[in-house]
């Protein structure tokens, strides 16, 4: 441009063919660019179902774990555990109902759903086998958070370090309840997983049949 052009820019303005002209170009190339972007390929996912499943899996363990309380009630009564003359409904409702309010069954209730709905939606669209090989650590883990549970409701902080290991190993760590608690939280993965992955085997099937779909054209 020249320095009259550059002193004077009000007298040099486009004139209104070229302007429109010049916006033609701009809505051509947007619309080239539009047309011309890959579409985003969104993968199918079984994280909804999965976590669905997996919080049944909560409600089951927790419906197990206050059986096994009263089925532990029961058979403490039976081996004389009562005072005499007790009589065994009392003393299996006070007792199931004592353990299903301490930190014991609530927190590892929660535990266990929290840690299966997790590696559910991390396994998401995966094989049945990351359910039995995983589960196993879903399983240590709720039997750590029992441990800390039960520690909790006797008040761990209040007692010695010698005190307090030596209740975690007598009272807590082999204790029936909280190894049927392992049990189930070992388990419950295992058989649900095997629901998880069979919807999760749909996924995988149509994923495959649009990639060769894909290939062949």
């Amino acid at each position: 441009m020249s320095d009259v052009a550059q002193e004077h820019p009000e007298f040099f303005k486009p004139t209104p063919e070229e302007e429109a002209a010049r916006g033609a170009g701009f809505a051509s190339v947007a619309a080239g660019t539009s047309e011309d972007s890959p579409a985003v390929d969104t993968k199918p996912s079984n994280r909804t179902t999965a976590a669905l499943v997996a919080l049944l899996g909560g409600a089951i363990f927790a419906v197990l774990y206050a059986l096994a309380a009263w089925g532990y009630s029961a058979v403490a009564w039976l081996y004389g555990s009562s005072s005499e003359g007790t009589e065994a409904a009392a003393f299996i409702q006070e007792r199931s109902v004592s353990f299903l309010l301490t930190p014991v069954y609530w927190l590892t209730v929660f535990a266990f759903t929290l840690y299966f709905v997790l590696l559910a939606i991390l396994v998401n669209t995966g094989h049945w086998r990351s359910f039995v090989l995983w589960g196993l650590l879903v399983a240590v883990l709720t039997y750590a958070t029992a441990i800390g549970a039960g520690l909790l409701t006797v008040r761990a902080w209040t007692l010695t370090y010698s005190e307090a290991i030596e209740f975690m190993w007598r009272g807590i760590a082999f204790n029936p309840l909280v190894l049927v608690a392992v049990v189930l939280s070992r388990e419950i993965p295992i058989w649900l997983g095997g629901w998880i992955a069979l919807k999760a085997r749909k996924y995988r099937d149509a994923d495959q049949a649009s990639a060769t779909e894909e290939i062949a054209v």
